[in-house]
């Protein structure tokens, strides 16, 4: 079942009981604040409601002042989370770099021994000429 229709069975209910109590509780009420020199006249339900309305009002306020500890938690962690995004981020691209001028250098040696170990064998074989002829005398 959706939460659309959940929410349509549990506020629907609600609504009924508010309408009923409206109707019947139309007389007035007089409304006084002992030390304010005035008072107001209105229908009893729009008191209970007005009341209702501002307890639950104040409720949220105080849930919602409760949590601030976790929020402000909630976005220093975030915050957090960011900065070692980025650094990881940056890491990676060093890394990339220092592997691409790694496998530059390998080339770059490679293509530079290449011909040394042509001449190394090159020298080494009248060596080995000299070697093999001081045998065999």
């Amino acid at each position: 079942m959706p939460v659309r229709y959940l929410s349509w069975i549990i506020t629907i209910p609600i609504a009924l009981v508010i309408v009923s109590f409206a109707v019947s509780n139309r007389d007035a009420v007089e409304l006084a604040l002992w030390p304010l020199p005035f008072s107001i006249t209105v229908p009893i339900y729009v008191a209970v409601l007005t009341t209702l309305v501002l307890g639950f009002l104040a409720g949220g306020f105080v849930a919602w002042s409760a949590d601030r500890k976790h929020r402000v938690a909630a976005r220093v962690r975030g915050r957090k989370a960011q900065q070692l995004e980025r650094d990881l981020a940056r890491e990676r691209e060093q890394r990339t770099v220092a592997e691409r001028r790694v496998a530059e250098a390998a080339q770059t040696l490679a293509a530079a021994n290449t011909p040394m170990l042509d001449n190394d064998a090159a020298r080494r074989a009248p060596l080995a000429q000299i070697g093999t002829t001081a045998q065999a005398r």
